[in-house]
């Protein structure tokens, strides 16, 4: 609804309302479609489904592929992707890593991305601001959610602790008061 396209004798134009729009018509080609990328995730070939993922540039497509790679395979996956991807995938992984209960898969692909392009994205770090800090921010305010939740957690094991030592104490009380009194009353029966 954003996005649309015109065919002319001139050649492919697109349109759209959105500024940062990215179309990739270079390294598009007739084999990358939506069943391409399904087929070789199914195949196993999570490297070559994120790349075609990428070039197609449809939100829904990139995220079943990314999460569609299993944990072990990220730092495969992420070597595959090239240069020209990389602040998209950055970009994607910010806005994912929002809206995702997966925490920990996402930050493991952004380390997986850092270490297999760390020099390249050193090299060019203004090209890839915009990226680092929609991912800054977003890295920013999951662990500003888990510190809390931590916080909470802590207080509440503190106070449940507190609550076992005093019953603990009780027991003790009453079962030393208890052997007294049993003992009291034994020698009460022997008088």
């Amino acid at each position: 609804g954003r996005e649309w396209l015109a065919v002319s004798h001139e050649g492919l134009h697109l349109f759209g309302l959105d500024d940062d729009m990215i179309f990739d018509p270079l390294l598009l080609a007739e084999d990358v479609d939506p069943r391409a990328v399904e087929r070789a995730r199914e195949e196993g070939r999570h490297g070559a489904a994120l790349a075609m993922a990428l070039r197609l540039n449809e939100t829904g497509i990139v995220r079943e592929t990314v999460e569609g790679v299993p944990l072990e395979g990220v730092k495969l996956a992420a070597r595959a992707v090239g240069p020209e991807h990389l602040e998209r995938l950055l970009q994607f992984l910010a806005v994912f890593m929002d809206t995702s209960p997966h925490v920990e898969f996402y930050l493991r692909w952004c380390l997986a991305l850092l270490e297999q392009h760390g020099q390249h994205l050193a090299r060019h770090t203004a090209r890839y601001a915009r990226a680092f800090r929609a991912m800054h921010g977003t890295v920013k305010v999951k662990y500003d959610d888990l510190r809390q939740i931590c916080d909470e957690n802590s207080y509440t094991l503190g106070f449940v602790e507190k609550q076992l030592l005093m019953n603990l104490d009780a027991c003790k009380e009453d079962s030393a008061g208890g052997a007294n009194n049993a003992d009291a009353a034994l020698t009460k029966d022997l008088d």
